[in-house]
């Protein structure tokens, strides 16, 4: 996803205005109908599946039940996007292209259903492995692909027929796969099939899912829609540049939340206690890991906006200044991404939903206050303080199902490392005007950045955030 960033920014921005608008403008129909063609049917299988496995019959089941509703949501999709089309083009300037490129990432949902099924599969019986490097296959195809379309000049249409060939080549990877490893699971009769009663209660059980899903993008992206009038297109611009390295860090909640999703769904059922354990040690991991990227991330920010933009002026500083209000969400969101599947785990989704539309009407109130006063750093602000507003009902909730996690247990440690780096990084701030003045100060600039994470490195090896039983439990899973 960096790399079609760098690309849309390097190649699009420089083609006629507006063409980079009407590619942002197709990702983000394809977020949307994305989201709810998946229903939250993946998380419900995997969680499903992982309580169940060795029921091959009703893994079958679940599995081929799944993948018809998951292909009927994606063919079903395509009205809404004809209507949003049809409106666009009468009513809001996008081009025949753009109009294209809607089209064709909607087409991108049928294979993705097959991924994603498949995926939810894999996760249960906890082959995290396998859909780790398809997905970096698929994304180093995606990019191949975009930017030998877009260079001999299919614009947005060239990136938009890379995202439907590399997806249409991961399903095929991934049915391969099913095929080969779960033949009884990938041929299951035709009376395991979707019926309607089936349906009826998959869309009913995943109904939350999807929504708390929806809301999530409606918190992340409602603030484009009130910068694009208030602010301008070029503030859009310098947002999405200040966003798109958060895109690429966002990466990490998944990875570590779905890895362990599988055990939680177990021990959810069998063993609260143990659930309680799971759920403080990945907030302890997820939180230590996040201090060296927000140190990193705040110091290097002029560096990172360069190189998603190509150093094109018109972004630095405000986009520089948003990514460094923006990286402070980072570790707020771990403990949320990590609190919302331990919820899932417990069957208690239909709770995450209340707490996300309240989110995103704070999100929304805030952001229609801040905006027009303070611009792109407004919307930047109102992001942390949404993650801070899912912050405690999340915690309470989690706190009435399992046993209270020991919270200063939790955060003492990386708190400390915290507050060791932000004052080496004070102390020597004044590098970063020497950089910006002279760019063979950038040695100095980059060491000095540098040794705060050294440092914390050095304290966290003094202090032992885990145990000798947590690491040799780490090293057996």
């Amino acid at each position: 996803m960096l790399g079609y960033v760098i690309v849309q920014y390097r190649v699009l921005g420089a083609q006629a205005e507006g063409v980079l608008g009407d590619y942002f403008l197709a990702a983000l129909v394809l977020m949307y109908t994305g989201t709810v063609a998946e229903w939250g049917l993946g998380t419900l299988l995997t969680r499903e599946v992982a309580r169940e496995r060795d029921d091959t019959g009703d893994v079958a089941r679940r599995f081929r039940q799944t993948l018809s509703l998951r292909l009927g949501l994606a063919g079903l999709m395509a009205l809404p996007v004809a209507l949003f089309v049809a409106v666009y083009l009468a009513f809001f300037g996008l081009s025949e292209a753009g109009a294209w490129a809607v089209a064709i990432l909607t087409l991108s949902l049928l294979p993705s259903a097959v991924s994603g099924s498949v995926t939810a599969v894999l996760y249960a019986y906890e082959r995290m492995s396998l859909p780790a490097v398809i997905g970096i296959g698929t994304a180093v195809l995606n990019v191949a692909l975009g930017l030998l379309f877009v260079l001999t000049g299919w614009g947005v249409l060239g990136l938009a027929l890379a995202a439907l060939l590399s997806t249409v080549a991961t399903a095929v990877v991934f049915w391969a796969i099913m095929r080969r490893n779960y033949p009884d699971v990938a041929s299951a009769r035709p009376e395991q099939g979707l019926s309607r009663t089936a349906a009826v209660a998959l869309l009913s059980d995943g109904w939350p899912l999807m929504l708390n899903a929806l809301l999530v993008g409606l918190f992340f992206r409602v603030d484009q829609f009130i910068i694009k009038p208030v602010a301008g297109g070029l503030a859009v611009e310098q947002y999405n540049a200040a966003y798109s390295y958060l895109n690429f860090l966002l990466i990490i909640t998944p990875a570590v939340t779905l890895a362990l999703f599988p055990r939680m769904a177990r021990h959810a059922v069998s063993d609260r206690r143990r659930l309680a354990y799971e759920y403080a040690l990945a907030l302890r991991v997820m939180l230590i890991l996040s201090v060296p990227l927000v140190a990193l991330t705040f110091w290097f920010a002029p560096l990172l906006v360069s190189i998603v933009t190509g150093g094109k002026e018109g972004y630095l500083p405000e986009s520089a200044v948003a990514l460094r209000i923006l990286i402070f969400f980072l570790p707020l969101s771990f403990v949320n991404g990590v609190t919302q599947y331990v919820l899932i785990a417990l069957d208690r989704q239909r709770l995450i939903t209340g707490v996300f539309a309240a989110t995103v009407a704070f999100n929304l109130a805030v952001n229609l206050v801040l905006v027009p006063l303070m611009g792109i750093y407004g919307a930047a602000i109102t992001t942390v303080l949404s993650e801070v507003v899912l912050l405690v009902p999340f915690l309470l909730y989690v706190g009435r199902e399992t046993e209270p996690v020991r919270l200063w247990e939790v955060v003492w440690r990386p708190l400390l490392g915290a507050v060791l780096v932000a004052g080496v990084m004070w102390l020597t701030w004044g590098l970063t005007e020497r950089w910006n003045a002279s760019a063979a100060d950038f040695g100095f600039f980059l060491g000095a950045g540098l040794l705060p994470l050294v440092l914390y490195a050095v304290a966290m090896v003094i202090v032992r955030p885990f145990t000798p039983d947590e690491i040799r439990a780490a090293r057996r899973s």
